[in-house]
């Protein structure tokens, strides 16, 4: 018994699928980092972000993956099972780490749900599907089968945090919040732990309240609208492209 959970918590069993993760991850962290140089040119840092990164590595293909290897979506925790559980719980653990925040750095006197913070807010929700998706759910997964779930809640948590090259640099807080996401993430393997809630508020507040050193979100508005169009049309084009040819 003791072996059967060593094995699961640690082992060696990379394989072409581990690769495909840490191929993915660095081809993210490239376009994060791409980001720099283009920081004043708008139009390319949000194809960078929005279109490159998000929608097409983060999100089209994990689910072509998911889809072409005929792998059970709720393998990778990404169904409705026992949601009845587990949102309760993401909404206790969301409602906590807002009053620790509230504590511990305060709400600025002048700070409003104005038009301009509600748009940045639904900014960062949507691109949580990647974040979701992408590093919890995929990266997680994949090397979970490789290593053993410790490795894997470590080697995801860096590959989160160092995706923020480009416009968040704070490599260890992030580190640290990988750390937590993806363990809680793993306890029940459920998106519905973390997301949307848990991560929400957490992402949130970080960004529209205690960063210091996050990059302004241009166009928010435009972007909300761009991304809640195309992760629909990711989805249906992840079903589409794989129907007819296994990976």
């Amino acid at each position: 018994m003791t072996k059967d959970i060593f094995s699961k918590l640690f082992r060696w069993q990379p394989s072409w699928s581990t690769l495909i993760a840490a191929t993915t991850g660095v081809i993210v962290i490239a376009l994060s980092a791409a980001m720099i140089p283009a920081k004043d040119i708008p139009w390319l840092s949000i194809f960078l972000r929005d279109i490159a990164m998000v929608i097409l590595a983060g999100i089209l293909f994990p689910l072509m993956y998911i889809f072409r290897t005929e792998n059970d979506f709720t393998d990778f925790g990404l169904s409705f099972k026992k949601w009845y559980i587990y949102l309760p719980i993401n909404l206790v653990l969301g409602t906590l780490l807002f009053f620790m925040f509230l504590s511990e750095n305060p709400l600025p006197t002048d700070f409003r749900l104005s038009a301009p913070v509600f748009w940045r807010a639904v900014y960062i929700m949507l691109t949580g599907v990647f974040e979701v998706v992408f590093f919890y759910s995929f990266q997680r997964t994949l090397f979970e089968r490789a290593f053993g779930i410790v490795p894997a809640i470590v080697l995801t948590a860096i590959f989160y945090a160092f995706h923020h090259v480009g416009f968040q640099p704070e490599f260890g807080k992030l580190i640290f919040v990988g750390l937590m996401y993806a363990t809680i993430f793993r306890l029940g393997n459920s998106a519905l732990l973390i997301y949307p809630f848990f991560w929400g508020v957490g992402a949130c507040y970080d960004v529209l309240v205690q960063s210091q050193v996050v990059s302004e979100i241009a166009y928010p508005e435009v972007r909300a609208l761009l991304l809640v169009t195309l992760i629909p049309v990711a989805v249906i084009a992840a079903r589409t492209i794989t129907s007819h040819k296994a990976i």
